[in-house]
C-alpha cells in the first residue's frame, strides 16, 4: 500500500516520494552547502588579510617573501634595512624595552 500525499510546494503540486520534489530538496542542499563553504573561506580570508601583526615581526616576514630568495646580498640588505619602521622618538623604544622586561 503507497501512501501518497499532495502538498503545495511552490504553488507546485508534489505528492510524497516524487524524485522532482527529491530533486529539488537535493539541489537546495546543494546550494546551501556550497554558500557555506563560500562564507566559511570568505571568513578566514578576511581573517588572515585582518591580522594586526607585530612591528618587530616585519622583517621576518620580508625574509619570507620570494623577492628575498630571489635577491643578491646587497638587495637582501636593502629589504631589511626598508622592512625597519622609522621611530623618531627614543624614548618611546626605551620605554617599550622596559615593558617588554
Amino acid at each position: 500500500m503507497e501512501v501518497r500525499e499532495t502538498v503545495a510546494l511552490w504553488a507546485a503540486d508534489v505528492s510524497v516520494g516524487d524524485s522532482s520534489a527529491s530533486a529539488t530538496v537535493v539541489v537546495i542542499i546543494v546550494v546551501l552547502l556550497g554558500l557555506a563553504v563560500g562564507l566559511g573561506a570568505l571568513a578566514v580570508w578576511l581573517w588572515r588579510v585582518t591580522a594586526v601583526d607585530s612591528l618587530s615581526l616585519m622583517v621576518l616576514e620580508r625574509m619570507s617573501s620570494r623577492r628575498y630568495q630571489d635577491a643578491d646580498d646587497d638587495e637582501r640588505t636593502a629589504l631589511r634595512t626598508s622592512a625597519i619602521p622609522v621611530i623618531a622618538d627614543d624614548t618611546e623604544i626605551d620605554d617599550e624595552v622596559r615593558f617588554e622586561e
